[in-house]
């Protein structure tokens, strides 16, 4: 699990009362320190995605890595998102490293670089969350991974330390609610829309464990709860001269931060 999905989880169980607590021992832990607007911010941001069937955003991501003399490196990654619960996701996206498509139907997840003209396919679980996990145990990084499972702020977490609501701050022509989040690994920024649709804008991640503490920036653009899919959406159809290739190997990474 990454650092923001830890984040979300932990924010999400710090509202939820403890089960059979008059049968427990008291726990003298200290617990997260947040505070009551972020708190419910993050709910709100974490219920809104939960509860959609189907949605799709662009994403505009850069990311660092810190060389060893301590100059940072900066990369972009562009990528487009459509999502159709419990199990379909379609992924286009453009980097530094070329670009990649990610196809899921619930039974087969298909990677097709155009540049290289090749694909490989492979059985997949039959959830967005199990593929999630079994792509990156290959060693491929999904973008925007966070915000595409069927439950993001279910699974168990205790990692988040801090949470400040910063105010009402300016993004792309609006106002938006600024959280300050921080973890034993990582601070986080997040900007959430205002309303009916808290979704998050944009976030930032600095990761304060790792030598040069990179960053990590995503803007969430043109989000719809209502997007076009049709049938071909989530089918890869190889291109007469695509040459299919095997799986990445599990242990295999692409290099760089993301």
């Amino acid at each position: 699990m990454n650092p923001l999905r830890f984040l979300l989880v932990s924010a999400c169980l710090c509202a939820v009362p403890p089960v059979f607590a008059d049968e427990q021992a008291p726990d003298t832990t200290p617990g997260p320190d947040i505070d009551r607007t972020s708190e419910r911010v993050l709910l709100d941001a974490c219920g809104y995605l939960r509860a959609a069937g189907h949605f799709s955003v662009n994403v505009e991501a850069s990311y660092e890595d810190v060389l060893t003399s301590g100059t940072r490196v900066e990369y972009h990654r562009q990528a487009s998102v459509v999502l159709d619960r419990p199990n379909h996701l379609r992924i286009d996206s453009e980097s530094d490293k070329g670009r990649r498509s990610f196809f899921y139907d619930g039974k087969t997840l298909t990677v097709y670089r155009p540049d290289q003209g090749v694909y490989a396919t492979a059985p997949a679980p039959d959830t967005i969350d199990a593929m999630i996990d079994a792509v990156e145990a290959r060693g491929i990084t999904m973008p925007a991974s966070d915000l595409l499972l069927n439950h993001p702020c279910e699974a168990l977490g205790e990692h988040l330390q801090t949470g400040t609501y910063a105010g009402l701050h300016y993004l792309d022509g609006g106002w938006y609610h600024h959280l300050l989040l921080s973890s034993d690994a990582v601070d986080v920024q997040l900007w959430v829309a205002q309303g009916e649709a808290p979704v998050i804008r944009k976030l930032v991640i600095i990761y304060t464990t790792k030598p040069g503490e990179p960053q990590y920036r995503a803007l969430l653009n043109d989000w719809s709860f209502t997007p076009a899919i049709d049938s071909a959406t989530f089918t890869f159809t190889p291109p007469a001269d695509a040459r299919k290739v095997a799986f990445r190997d599990a242990g295999t990474t692409e290099g760089g931060a993301q």
